[in-house]
């Protein structure tokens, strides 16, 4: 995060925190140009059109892919702000869409957390997810669409979680020139993953994004940073994906190529 974002005031000291781990044992995802990848797809695009199921799964990175700040951080000396785990309400306003979440990071930064170093230190992928996510890139595609995570990480945000790099395809709103929830960015996603709004899954942790996606024509899955667990299994049931899969080597790490990411 910017040094903006952490905050104008200096009166607060920093507290000190403790990171909660995750990313670890991460499985590789099937590479999309593998021979029997593509055939699964194929396989599974015309069941999933015939009975109305998503052939694509867009999902949002912070909160998402990469856990909130709310469940990688704990406060030693004060307790971190609740977000969403135990109904904060300025953290309502952004889930409603009256703030964004810039806002709302601004305005801890300036109780003393030092916002953009929690998100450098304390961040990760997701580890539950992407085991699911291996098991579904099999069978569709799989893309990253977030706001701005050059705002909160720099320009090299990728380089921080190289894993990302074996998706599909990264989207960051920013680049599109309009960011969630407005309806607008979500068409303009579409029209960059080249596929009908009901066949891609949107998933977010913000109401607010949902509804943006709903307004477009896409299914969407809300996921609970305060039941990660059960968000995981709610989206593989979604997919209709079997809850042990023997798995398969489809990628060769040394010759793995980043995902595209787009820009204008």
């Amino acid at each position: 995060m910017n040094s903006d974002a952490s905050g104008s005031s200096q009166a607060a000291a920093e507290p000190a925190f403790v990171c909660v781990p995750d990313g670890v044992d991460l499985p590789h995802l099937p590479d999309p140009g593998h021979w029997d990848v593509r055939r699964r797809r194929a396989s599974w695009r015309r069941a999933a059109t015939s009975a109305a199921r998503p052939s694509t799964v867009v999902l949002d990175i912070g909160g998402v892919l990469v856990p909130s700040l709310f469940e990688s951080v704990r406060g030693v000396d004060r307790p971190f702000p609740p977000g969403p785990l135990t109904g904060d309400a300025e953290y309502a306003q952004v889930e409603r869409g009256e703030i964004g979440e810039r806002e709302y990071w601004q305005r801890i930064g300036e109780q003393g957390w030092d916002v953009g170093r929690l998100w450098r230190e304390c961040s990760s992928v997701r580890t539950l997810l992407w085991k699911v996510l291996a098991v579904a890139g099999r069978r569709m595609r799989l893309v990253a669409f977030t706001n701005d995570m050059a705002h909160w990480f720099g320009p090299d945000w990728l380089a921080r979680f190289p894993q990302l790099a074996e998706l599909d395809l990264i989207l960051e709103a920013s680049e599109l020139g309009v960011l969630k929830p407005a309806p607008e960015a979500f068409r303009r996603a579409l029209a960059v993953i080249g596929e009908r709004p009901a066949q891609c899954l949107m998933v977010d942790d913000h109401p607010a994004n949902l509804n943006g996606a709903t307004s477009v024509g896409m299914p969407t899955l809300q996921f609970d940073v305060g039941d990660p667990e059960g968000s995981v299994e709610a989206l593989r049931q979604t997919l209709a994906l079997p809850a042990a899969e023997r798995p398969t080597v489809f990628r060769v790490p040394a010759r793995r190529s980043p995902a595209p990411t787009h820009h204008i």
